[in-house]
């Protein structure tokens, strides 16, 4: 435990804190002060009067009490942030009530492991405070029930009325789902008390989004504190490492994650050229059963806020010409009315329908939307394949989907549905790498696409170890575009397989 004398140091100097305090550092303990960047250390500076105030060490001070830091990708926003939290809990001189929103459970988990590295790595601060599955505590007042706490959730509990807090952090905004609701309870939590802190930390989004009117809202307001990195600044951000990331990534994505440049809007997952390449103006949607095709069906089930979505695609067998490129066959859509309900008994006869026609080898759909369904068609023989919506798969659906438009391998008919989802799919950092995310707007929320892409996890599944097939879009020889597809599945997380990629 450290002396007396060094914790009321520390206490009145978030400063002196931070320059002592040991952090990991691509998994070695090192001093953070021997580490910082300069703008961290502005940032830190920047929040320290409204940290000092939350946690009762200068109730008669005025600062601002808002802050927003925009950061790219890989630059210590989880660390810091866990700084920030380690520090309120450790020297609150009252009860502090913290809460802590990130994007999602994983991000949550983040956020909470990070803190449990500093106590780690910082033994003393073990003896103050205890991490606990969804929440950090102080528990040194010896107090029990007033102790300071950091309940640490993910954006979709859904509300934060009631709460009375000290400390807000909003972790990764940017990638928040849904329409804002619970920003704006935040917000109106926050105002409850003129001591709390609100803290948001995230990297560049999308135009067209109701975080870039936040932001926007936010940046010239003179109650926050504005903080925004042009580019990658970071000390230890190599070269080579950009370089890298810019190969792998689509050219949008690269800039928005990397650069922290906000997208103007669309989709930044396939690029233009990609989606183009996969459709034929030429080619009609397929009428049934064909020898040579191995049938396989994607389903998006929505009732009254979403579409639901039905996609067929039909995979060359493998002792036939083109063997392994993928068609679609046939797609789709139910559109809710307002006030009413879509039918779900219409989608469940149009796979019956479906499955006479094709003879379909597998039909892949989320069981959170649709075990009902499933378990009432499984009974009538069909093939129904379960898609949890598990990091693990959700990973598969984006990696299977990028793949199969890079490497050319899809012939797709004009469907109007179908390209508009394409071009808005986005691609959405995650703890475990990346999805494939679709914004709602009055046309749905990417339904066809969703539906899409579990078919496509299907249509790969089915086709195995066919061979890769070479095409003059996708690039000059086979060992050109296995090298470009293995970049994709790096880009992903994923381990490119060692029999070819489909």
């Amino acid at each position: 435990m450290i002396s007396n004398a060094t914790y009321i140091k520390y206490a009145a100097n978030p400063s002196l804190f931070r320059e002592s305090l040991i952090v990991d550092v691509d998994g070695v303990a090192k001093r953070l002060g021997s580490v910082m960047d300069p703008w961290q250390r502005k940032d830190f500076a920047s929040i320290d009067p409204a940290l000092r105030r939350c946690t009762g060490l200068a109730p008669k001070s005025k600062p601002r009490m808002r802050a927003y830091l925009e950061r790219a990708r890989g630059h210590s926003k989880t660390t810091d942030l866990a700084i920030v939290c380690t520090y309120a809990l450790a020297f609150a001189q009252r009860p502090l009530r913290g809460y802590a929103y990130a994007a999602d459970k994983d991000q949550a988990r983040l956020l909470r492991d990070a803190m449990q590295t500093i106590l780690r790595l910082n033994p003393w601060l073990s003896q103050i405070l205890r991490v606990d599955a969804h929440r950090v505590v102080n528990i040194a007042t010896g107090h029990p029930g007033e102790d300071s706490a950091l309940e640490v959730v993910s954006s979709d509990v859904g509300s934060s009325f009631g709460i009375l807090p000290d400390l807000i952090i909003a972790d990764e905004l940017t990638h928040w789902q849904g329409d804002g609701g619970l920003w704006h309870s935040i917000i109106s939590s926050a105002a409850k008390r003129s001591s709390c802190l609100l803290m948001v930390i995230t990297n560049a989004g999308f135009g067209d989004t109701w975080q870039w009117e936040t932001r926007e809202a936010i940046k010239d307001d003179p109650n926050w504190v504005f903080s925004r990195l042009d580019g990658p600044k970071a000390s230890w951000m190599t070269k080579q490492r950009l370089e890298e990331q810019r190969r792998l990534l689509p050219p949008v994505a690269f800039a928005r994650l990397w650069l922290n440049e906000w997208s103007t809007g669309g989709g930044d997952a396939l690029t233009e050229a990609d989606i183009k390449a996969a459709f034929a103006s030429n080619m009609p949607p397929m009428t049934g059963y064909e020898p040579g095709y191995t049938w396989v069906a994607g389903v998006d089930l929505g009732l009254t806020r979403d579409c639901s979505a039905v996609v067929v695609l039909g995979v060359r067998d493998y002792d036939v010409e083109n063997a392994g490129r993928i068609r679609l066959a046939h797609t789709k859509l139910w559109k809710p009315i307002a006030g009413q309900k879509i039918n779900l008994t219409e989608v469940e006869d149009e796979l019956r329908r479906l499955h006479t026609k094709f003879r379909l080898k597998a039909v892949a759909y989320d069981p959170w939307q649709a075990e009902h369904l499933s378990q009432r068609l499984v009974h009538e023989g069909f093939p129904m394949q379960s898609v949890h919506p598990s990091a693990t798969n959700l990973q598969a659906i984006a990696a299977r989907t990028i793949e199969s438009f890079v490497d050319r391998r899809l012939d797709l008919y004009e469907c109007p549905n179908l390209k508009r989802d394409l071009f808005r799919l986005r691609v959405e950092e995650r703890s475990y790498g990346y999805r494939l995310v679709s914004p709602r707007d009055s046309e749905g929320h990417g339904d066809t696409a969703s539906a899409f892409g579990f078919a496509l996890l299907a249509a790969h599944e089915q086709a195995g170890v066919h061979p890769f097939i070479a095409t003059a879009e996708c690039g000059d020889d086979n060992e050109t575009n296995q090298i470009m597809m293995a970049r994709r599945f790096w880009s992903l997380g994923l381990h490119p397989p060692d029999h070819g990629f489909l």
